[in-house]
């Protein structure tokens, strides 16, 4: 019932570019989709790590908003990103999302909060972190933190790490892929769910194109 509801919300997409501390206090119901390109535009920034926050205030009770975050890490890059939902008011709610591609070598560290005042009641707020490995030598962190004064809520979290199947690989190689067509194709497709929710299709656009 919860996501069929969430899905028929009308919501404004927004996209945030990742270069500084953020705050917003929610005022209407918006999707805000993470803009990594800033960070990776030069090789300057590869080996350095790069620390990002997004925080989401809601003390508008009813309002909605969603986090979108997909990032693709090249050989040797770090990337350092928290994300903060603070809920003051009641009826307010929050998903949040990332996935990540790390290739050889890179580094990521994910920090998600979820904090309910106890004003918050009848909230909902939900957290999803997923990383694919393609690469060799890498890290990757991931810190849920749920912080929740409030009884009458809905809130969880759920993360997960792991490498490329080679099952898929295989498969899609013997219908004439090479390897790193096939791994392509299977990065492509664990992107697409979440990229798929993007609203507004100029944002989708940009974000596919970062990916590549």
């Amino acid at each position: 019932m919860q996501v069929s509801f969430y899905l028929t919300r009308k919501m404004k997409t927004k996209l945030i570019a990742l270069q500084e501390p953020i705050k917003i206090r929610v005022k209407e119901d918006t999707q805000f989709v993470l803009d990594f390109s800033s960070q990776y535009k030069s090789e300057s920034v590869i080996n350095k790590s790069v620390k990002s926050l997004v925080h989401l205030i809601f003390e508008k009770p009813g309002v909605s908003a969603e986090i979108i975050g997909l990032f693709k890490l090249k050989k040797g890059q770090e990337a350092d990103l928290t994300t903060i939902a603070e809920h003051k008011a009641p009826h307010t709610s929050c998903h949040t999302a990332i996935k990540g591609v790390l290739e050889d070598k890179a580094n990521s560290n994910y920090v998600g909060k979820i904090l309910i005042d106890k004003k918050a009641q009848q909230t909902t707020s939900f957290l999803r972190d997923d990383v694919l490995i393609v690469g060799q030598e890498t890290e990757n962190s991931s810190q849920p933190i749920l912080e929740i004064e409030a009884d009458d809520v809905k809130a969880s979290h759920g993360a997960t790490t792991g490498r490329v199947d080679n099952q898929q690989l295989y498969y899609l190689m013997s219908r004439g892929l090479t390897e790193k067509e096939a791994e392509d194709t299977v990065v492509e497709g664990f992107f697409e769910p979440l990229l798929a929710k993007i609203r507004d299709e100029k944002i989708r656009a940009v974000v596919k194109s970062n990916l590549s």
